[in-house]
C-alpha cells in the first residue's frame, strides 16, 4: 500500500513538471529564451499597469522581438490597444499611419489564427473578427462592402453575444454598401435593402439582449454603448424603411420564398412597426403566420386588418389575444395602446382607460396614452351626468389629459390642440356654473358615478 502511495506521489510530481515544461515552452525553446521573454512581458505589463502607455508600447515591441508568437494572447490584445493609441497621435498624411494600420490588422489576424477558441472565450475568433472589422472600417471608410462582410461573419457567429459597436457598425456598413458600392445594380440594391429590413429585427433583439445583460451586471459603460447602438440602428432603419419602398421589397422577398415562415414573421413585425398595414401584403402574411404559429404579432396584425374593415368586435378580440400572448415582449406598449384605441372606438370607455393606464405603468410619459384617456373621457358625458355639472365636467378632465399629451410630445401638439378646442366648445357658460354656485377657476371633483371613467378626478372649472 505504501509503495502504491509513493508511486502515485511520484506520478503527480512528474505530471506537474511536464505541465510546467509545456507552459514554459511557449515562451521559447531554451531556458534563456524563456527567461528573456517572461522578463520582457513583465516589463511592458508593468508600464501598462501604471498607465504609462508610451513606454509600455516601447517595451511591448521589445517583447515582440524576443518572444515566440505563441507566448501570450495578451501580446496581441495589448498590441492592438497600444497601436490604437499611437494612431491617435499621427496625422492622416503621416507615412507611418498606413504601416500602423497594417500592423493593427495583422495583430487581429494572428490572434484569430493562434487563438480561435479559448476556455474564457469559446468563440474567440468571432469576437476578434468583430474588433478587426471595427478597426478596418475606422481607417478604411470607403471600403464599406469589405467591412460589411467581416461584421456579418462575426454577428452570424456571436448573435446576441455581439458587441454594441459591432452591431451598429454592421448596419451602417450595410447601408453604405447598398447606397454606394452597389449603386447602379438595382437588383443587388433591392436584395440588400430586403436583407437590411429583416436584419433590423435581429439586430434590435441582439441589442436588447446585450442591454439586459449589461444592466444585470451593473456595467454602466456597456449600458450606454448598447443604448447608443440602439439609437444608431434606429436612425439607419428610418432612412430605409419608407412604406412605399418597403412593401414591394418585402413582397418580392416573401414571393421568392413562400414556405419561409421565419421570413414572414419578420416581415409582419416590420409592417406592424412602421404601420404599413394598408396594402395587399399585410393581411395575407398575418393570417399565414397566425394559422401556423399563433403569436402576438400575427394576432395584432389581423386585429389591425379587421379594424380597417370596421369590424371592431373581431378586431378587439385579436387585439386582446396579442396583449395576452405578448407578456413582456418589446411591442407591449404598441399592443396595449392600439387595443385601448379600439375599445374607445367601440364606446367601451372604462376598458380603453384601463389599457391606457397599463401603458402609463410602463412608460409614465407616454403622450399617446394620455390622448387615449382624453378620448375615452370625452365620449362619456352621459355616463358621468349627475343632473348637475357632472356631464360637462368630462370636457374639463379630457382637456387636461390632452394638454398633458401636448406638453409631452411636440408631434401630437397640433392634434391635441384641436381636441382641446373641441372640448372648450362644450364647456358650460358662466350662467350654467353660477346656477350651481360655482365660478371659473375654481376646483371641481367629478361625482362618483358607476360607469363614469373619470369619477373622483379633480379639475379646474372653465367656461366657454
Amino acid at each position: 500500500m505504501k509503495a502504491l502511495q509513493t508511486l502515485l506521489t511520484a506520478l503527480a510530481v512528474l505530471l506537474a513538471a511536464t505541465a510546467s515544461l509545456a507552459q514554459d515552452e511557449r515562451y521559447g525553446d531554451t531556458p534563456d529564451q524563456q527567461l528573456k521573454c517572461k522578463e520582457a512581458l513583465s516589463v511592458y505589463k508593468s508600464y501598462k499597469k501604471q498607465k504609462n502607455y508610451d513606454e509600455a508600447y516601447v517595451q511591448w515591441r521589445k517583447a515582440c522581438d524576443v518572444c515566440p508568437e505563441t507566448a501570450s494572447e495578451g501580446l496581441y490584445a495589448d498590441g492592438a490597444s497600444f497601436i490604437g493609441k499611437e494612431l491617435k497621435k499621427v496625422e492622416d498624411e503621416d507615412p507611418r499611419k498606413a504601416d500602423l494600420v497594417d500592423s493593427l490588422l495583422y495583430l487581429h489576424d494572428k490572434r484569430m489564427e493562434l487563438y480561435p477558441s479559448t476556455k474564457r472565450s469559446p468563440n474567440n475568433r468571432c469576437v476578434v473578427l468583430g474588433r478587426k472589422a471595427t478597426d478596418f472600417y475606422k481607417y478604411n471608410r470607403d471600403q464599406h462592402q469589405a467591412a460589411y462582410a467581416m461584421f456579418k461573419e462575426s454577428i452570424d457567429c456571436l448573435k446576441e453575444e455581439s458587441s454594441a459597436t459591432t452591431l451598429y457598425q454592421y448596419y451602417t456598413a450595410s447601408f453604405y454598401t447598398m447606397k454606394r458600392e452597389l449603386k447602379g445594380d438595382t437588383v443587388a440594391q433591392a436584395n440588400m435593402r430586403a436583407q437590411m429590413l429583416t436584419d433590423y429585427l435581429s439586430l434590435t433583439d441582439y441589442v436588447q439582449a446585450g442591454l439586459a445583460r449589461a444592466q444585470e451586471a451593473g456595467k454602466d459603460r456597456d449600458v450606454k454603448r448598447y443604448e447608443k447602438a440602439k439609437g444608431n440602428i434606429e436612425t439607419v432603419f428610418v432612412a430605409i424603411a419608407d412604406c412605399a419602398d418597403m412593401v414591394p421589397v418585402l413582397d418580392a422577398a416573401v414571393a421568392a420564398d413562400l414556405d419561409n415562415m421565419d421570413l414572414k414573421l419578420k416581415v409582419l413585425r416590420l409592417l406592424n412597426k412602421k404601420e404599413c398595414t394598408d396594402n395587399d401584403l399585410f393581411l395575407p402574411v398575418a393570417t399565414a403566420v397566425y394559422s401556423v404559429e399563433p403569436s402576438a404579432p400575427s394576432a395584432y396584425a389581423i386585429g389591425i386588418g379587421f379594424a380597417k374593415a370596421s369590424q371592431l368586435d373581431s378586431s378587439f378580440t385579436y387585439m386582446e389575444d396579442a396583449v395576452n400572448r405578448c407578456g413582456d415582449c418589446t411591442e407591449k406598449l404598441t399592443y396595449l395602446l392600439k387595443t385601448g384605441q379600439i375599445a374607445s372606438a367601440m364606446g367601451r370607455t372604462s376598458t380603453a382607460r384601463n389599457y391606457a393606464r397599463q401603458v402609463l405603468a410602463v412608460d409614465a410619459e407616454n403622450a399617446d396614452a394620455y390622448m387615449l384617456i382624453g378620448d375615452a373621457i370625452a365620449g362619456s358625458s352621459s355616463a358621468c351626468n349627475d343632473g348637475a355639472l357632472g356631464g360637462r365636467s368630462v370636457y374639463w378632465v379630457a382637456s387636461d389629459y390632452y394638454a398633458r399629451a401636448k406638453r409631452l410630445n411636440e408631434e401630437l401638439a397640433e392634434k391635441a390642440s384641436k381636441k382641446m378646442a373641441n372640448m372648450a366648445k362644450q364647456f358650460p357658460t358662466v350662467d350654467d356654473i353660477f346656477t350651481y354656485g360655482k365660478q371659473a377657476g375654481g376646483s371641481f371633483t367629478v361625482p362618483n358615478k358607476p360607469g363614469c371613467p373619470c369619477s373622483g378626478e379633480s379639475t379646474t372649472i372653465r367656461v366657454r
